[in-house]
C-alpha cells in the first residue's frame, strides 16, 4: 500500500474513532508535603491520553467524590497557558493562567505553590453549588469562550483565547476519594447539498499588501521561497500602500525608498507606504491583479481643512497608473476612492465621476474603480448609502468595497456581525464586492491563538456567503516587525531573521485564510451549499472543465461525518488545517471526519506553482 494511502487511511481511523470510556479513580491521600527531593511525589493524576480538537466538549461522569476537603482539578495545558477547574463539595473554580514569559515571574501566580515556573495568572471566578457532583463539563466554543457545567448547568463562563490540547485530573484530599470516567465523544452525521444552479459571485481572488520595506528585507532564498508561497497560497491581489503624504509635486517619487512615510506600530521598524515597481512587475508575470488607492493625500492635492481638492487628486491617480506602464508594464486593474478617510457624500461623488473621466481621457477606460472603503462594515453601509445616492456615481464604480475590523466587537458573538453584513448586501445589491482589508489590530486579541485564527475563518466564510465578496484581502501578505504579537495578528508572513530572513507564517492566521484562498481561483463562481447542521458552514465553488472545491468550516463542539450531496468530477484533494496542521493534503478519504475547529478543503484544483520561466528580477 502506498504511504500515502497508509497515511490517510490512519488519519481516518484516529480522527473517526471515538475513544473508549476513560477511567479514574483517586483513595484519600495527604496533602503533598514540600518538594524536598526529586523522589517526592507530587498530587495523585489521572493524564489522558491524545490531543484535544481546537473546540471541545468533554464531561467526566463522576461515580463517587468523597471528604470534606477533597478537591478535584481537571487541568487544561497548550502551548501558551492552560486553563484550571477545581471542584469542591460546594463550590467550583476557574482560572485561566499563561505560562509562556519569563516575565511572567512578576505577575500574581495562578495558585500557592511552589514556583517551578514563570505563571501568571489571567482571570479567575467561581461559584457556589448547591448538588452532589454528577458530571463535570467543560467547553471550548466558537465564541472564544471555556464554560463549565456542573450536573448538566452552566456554572461558569469566561472568555478565553488560549489554545489547550491535552488534559489531566489531579486529586487533594486527606480523608476521601473520587472514582469515575471520561465520557466517550460522540460523532455526529451532516449533510452537504451543493446546488449547482445557484450560482453567486465570480471570485476575483485573494491577497494583501506586501510591505516593499519587508520584501527587501528577504534573502535571495527568501525571495524565491517569497515566489513559491505567493502562488501556492494563491494570493495574487497585490494592494498597493503607496506614498501619499510625501508625493511631491512633480510626482517622480512613487518608488523612492528613502520618500516611503513610515508607518510604524509600536517599537517595530518602519514599514513604508511606498511602491516597488520591480515588484509590482512580478506580480504582474505570476499572473497577478494589482489594486492601488491613496490613503492620505499630498497636501497639494487637499484644501484648506483636509477635504479633498478634486483635479489634483484625478491627476495624481491618473499620474500612478502612468508610472505603473512606463515601469511595471501595466496600470493597476483596479483604483479605490480612498482608504479609510472620510469624505462628505457630495465629495466622495464627485471623486468618483472626476477619476472615471480623467483616466478615460488619458487611455485607462480599462482601469475599474472600487467605492471609497471605510475602516468598518458600519462605516462602510454609509459609504454605500453614500455612493449608490447618485446613478450615476453608482454606474461609474465597478466595485463596492469596506474593511471591517469592527467584526473584532463581535468575536464573543460572531453571528451578530451578520446583519451588518445581509444591511450592505442589500445597499450595494449586484455590484460586485472587495473586502479590501481584514485583520485583528484590537489589543484585546493581539496572541498566538488558532482559535483567534479560526474566529477570522468564520468571517471569510461570511464575506464569501452573506455579502458573496469576489475578492478578500488580509491586511498585510508581509510585514516588518520586532514585536511579535504584530506578526502574530496583522500579517499572515514575516521576514525569519533566524532562518536566513526567509519568509515563515508567524501565527496560525495563513493556514485558516489558505484554507479558502489555495483552491479558490479567479474565475471560478460561487454556488450554494445547504448543510443539516448550522454549525457545519460550507462554501462551494465551481470553475471551468470541472474544477470543483467545497470548504468546510466545524465550528460545533462534535467530531461531524460529512455526507456530501455533489455530482461531477471527483475530488482529489484534502487538505486540513487545524492547530497542528498548515493545510496538510491527504487523499480524500473513503469517509470524511472534521474534528472540532477544523477546516477542510475538498478539491480537485491544482495549487499554483511559480512558472517554470519566471523571474522576480527580469526587467
Amino acid at each position: 500500500m502506498p504511504i500515502s494511502m497508509r497515511s490517510s487511511l490512519l488519519v481516518l481511523v484516529l480522527a473517526a474513532c471515538a475513544p473508549a470510556a476513560d477511567e479514574f479513580e483517586f483513595k484519600g491521600a495527604p496533602e503533598p508535603a514540600g518538594r524536598v527531593s526529586w523522589r517526592v511525589p507530587g498530587v495523585p493524576r489521572k493524564y489522558f491520553a491524545g490531543l484535544l480538537p481546537a473546540l471541545f466538549e468533554r464531561t467526566l461522569a463522576v461515580d463517587e467524590f468523597t471528604g470534606d476537603g477533597s478537591r478535584l482539578e481537571w487541568i487544561f495545558t497548550g502551548p501558551s497557558g492552560g486553563v484550571t477547574v477545581e471542584a469542591a463539595a460546594s463550590r467550583v473554580r476557574l482560572c485561566q493562567r499563561y505560562y509562556d514569559s519569563f516575565g511572567l515571574r512578576k505577575a500574581a501566580p495562578a495558585q500557592s505553590r511552589p514556583a517551578r515556573h514563570p505563571e501568571g495568572l489571567w482571570e479567575e471566578s467561581s461559584a457556589e453549588v448547591r448538588e452532589p457532583l454528577r458530571t463535570l463539563t467543560v467547553r471550548m466554543d466558537h465564541r472564544l469562550g471555556v464554560s463549565v457545567l456542573w450536573n448538566g448547568k452552566e456554572a461558569l463562563r469566561q472568555n478565553c483565547l488560549l489554545d489547550v490540547n491535552r488534559h489531566q485530573l489531579a486529586f487533594t484530599g486527606a480523608a476521601g476519594g473520587a472514582r469515575g470516567r471520561l465520557v466517550p465523544v460522540a460523532v455526529e452525521t451532516a449533510a452537504v447539498t451543493v446546488d449547482p444552479a445557484a450560482r453567486r459571485q465570480r471570485m476575483l481572488g485573494w491577497g494583501g499588501i506586501a510591505i516593499p520595506n519587508a520584501y527587501a528585507r528577504l534573502s535571495a532564498e527568501g525571495k524565491r521561497a517569497w515566489w513559491r508561497k505567493l502562488a501556492e497560497y494563491n494570493l495574487l491581489l497585490h494592494r498597493e500602500y503607496p506614498i501619499g503624504a510625501r508625493l511631491n509635486r512633480e510626482m517622480t517619487n512613487w518608488d523612492r525608498l528613502e520618500d516611503s512615510v513610515p508607518h510604524y506600530y509600536g517599537d517595530n521598524f518602519a514599514n513604508g507606504e511606498i511602491s516597488d515597481f520591480d515588484y509590482i512587475r512580478a506580480v504582474r508575470r505570476m499572473g497577478g491583479k494589482v489594486i492601488f488607492e491613496f490613503w492620505q493625500l499630498p497636501e497639494w492635492a487637499r484644501r484648506p481643512g483636509g477635504e479633498v481638492d478634486i483635479e489634483p487628486y484625478a491627476r495624481a491617480m491618473v499620474r500612478y497608473c502612468q508610472v505603473s506602464r512606463e515601469k511595471a508594464g501595466a496600470p493597476p486593474d483596479i483604483v479605490g476612492i480612498q482608504n479609510e478617510v472620510t469624505q462628505p457624500a457630495p465629495v466622495w461623488q464627485a471623486m468618483t465621476l472626476a477619476l472615471r473621466k480623467a483616466l478615460d481621457e488619458a487611455g485607462f477606460r480599462g482601469v475599474q474603480i472600487h467605492m471609497q472603503n471605510s475602516s468598518s462594515l458600519k462605516g462602510g453601509i454609509a459609504s454605500a448609502k453614500a455612493f449608490t445616492a447618485d446613478a450615476a456615481v453608482w454606474k461609474a464604480i465597478d466595485y463596492a468595497a469596506s474593511n471591517m475590523y469592527d467584526y473584532q466587537s463581535h468575536f464573543y458573538n460572531p453571528d451578530g456581525f451578520d446583519p451588518l453584513l445581509a444591511e450592505f448586501k442589500r445597499i450595494i445589491g449586484a455590484k460586485p464586492f472587495l473586502s479590501t482589508e481584514l485583520s485583528i489590530n484590537n489589543d484585546q486579541f493581539q496572541g498566538r491563538s488558532y482559535r483567534l485564527a479560526f474566529a477570522m475563518g468564520q468571517l471569510y466564510h461570511k464575506n464569501l456567503t452573506l455579502a458573496d465578496a469576489a475578492g478578500i484581502m488580509y491586511c498585510w501578505t508581509l510585514l516588518n516587525v520586532e514585536q511579535p504579537s504584530y506578526g502574530w495578528t496583522r500579517t499572515l508572513m514575516v521576514p525569519d531573521a533566524e532562518h536566513g530572513f526567509v519568509p515563515v507564517a508567524p501565527s496560525h492566521q495563513l493556514r485558516v485564510f489558505g484554507a479558502y484562498s489555495r483552491r479558490v481561483r479567479e474565475g471560478m463562481t460561487r454556488v450554494e451549499a445547504a448543510t443539516t447542521n448550522e454549525n457545519l458552514l460550507p462554501a462551494a465553488f465551481e470553475g471551468p472543465g470541472g474544477a470543483r472545491t467545497l470548504v468546510l468550516l466545524n465550528r460545533s463542539l462534535a467530531p461531524q461525518r460529512i455526507a456530501v450531496r455533489w455530482s461531477g468530477k471527483p475530488f482529489r484533494y484534502m487538505e486540513v488545517a487545524s492547530p497542528e496542521e498548515e493545510n496538510a493534503v491527504r487523499a480524500v478519504p473513503a469517509e470524511i471526519v472534521l474534528q472540532p475547529g477544523w477546516l477542510v478543503t475538498l478539491s480537485n484544483v491544482e495549487l499554483g506553482r511559480v512558472p517554470a520561466t519566471f523571474s522576480s528580477s527580469r526587467p
